[in-house]
This record gives C-alpha cells, structure tokens and sequence, in this order.
C-alpha cells in the first residue's frame, strides 16, 4: 500500500468520528455527513501531494467543512428548512405545510415580478430577464442588445440592489 493511501486511510481511523459530528452539525442528517465525510477522504486517496502532520489534520477538517457548506448550497431551500425544523410525522400536517410553503413562495415571486415589472427601467429589466431567465452571460447580453458589458453589470448591480432595499434580502 502506497505511503498516501497509508496516511489516510490512518487519519481516516483516526479522525473519522470528529469530522463526520462536525458534518452532522453542519448537515443536519447523518447520511448526508457520512457521504461528505467519504467523499473528502476519497478525494484525498488521489491527491498526489498532501500536507503532513497537524497541517493534513487542519486540511481534512477545512476540507470536510467546505464539502458540507457545498452540499448545503445545493440542497433547495424548502429540503434545509424541512432538515433544520424537526416535523411531525404526521402526513397532512405534513401535506399542509408543504402547501403553505408553496402559497407563500408564490406570494413573494408575485411580488417579486410585480416589482420588476413596475420599478426597473424597460432596460435593466430586460437584461435581468436575460441573465437570470435565459441565463445569458454578461458577454453574450452585451452583443445582443449592443452595449458594454460593464453596462450590463451596472444594470444587474442597479437591479440586485433595488431588490435587495425592497425586500430586505
């Protein structure tokens, strides 16, 4: 066995049941913390250079840390909020809740387009729609309608910021 493999798979036995309670906190569910867990030593197994001693251990922590923050990132809105509050399991508590959610996401994406639509200039909210609907970048909006593109960050900057004030995001 290669001396990397040896290494980690010692600060594997070593460290496992810190990182993976470090990644339950963060993760709020223990399959999840396991996967991450497993997937930075993974990804350490084809590292072809690693710190040594304390700097390997303060690696793999960030490491793991960064995965759950990722993960976290990934996870829809509605998936962490079901993770953090404890529900019951009762199904048409459940059922109801989901559809509360659901009515008061479309409340606030009423409000969001109402406000897009009557606060934005015709031309900062066609580029808004261009970058976050179509999902066009700042080069490709740029050509199309002929401007710079630090003119279209300046829109979207106006745009974001405008939003941000409205609705306290």
């Amino acid at each position: 066995m290669p001396k990397r493999d040896q290494t980690v798979a010692e600060l594997y036995r070593m460290h496992y049941e810190e990182l993976l309670q470090k990644a339950c906190i963060l993760l709020h569910d223990e399959e999840d913390a396991r996967d991450a867990v497993s997937d930075v030593m993974t990804r350490l197994m084809a590292t072809d250079i690693l710190p040594e001693g304390e700097k390997l251990i303060a690696y793999v922590k960030s490491s793991v840390r960064f995965e759950c923050l990722n993960r976290l990132k990934r996870m829809k809105l509605q998936e962490r909020m079901r993770r953090a509050l404890p529900l019951e399991d009762n199904m048409e508590d459940d059922a109801e809740h989901q559809s509360a959610i659901r009515d008061e996401e479309e409340e606030h994406y009423s409000q969001y387009q109402k406000f897009i639509q009557t606060e934005l200039t015709p031309q900062t909210r066609h580029i808004f729609q261009m970058h976050y609907g179509e999902r066009l970048k700042y080069r490709e909006i740029a050509e199309q309608i002929g401007i710079s593109e630090a003119a279209v960050y300046k829109h979207l900057s106006q745009a974001i910021t405008k939003l941000k004030n409205r609705f306290a995001l």
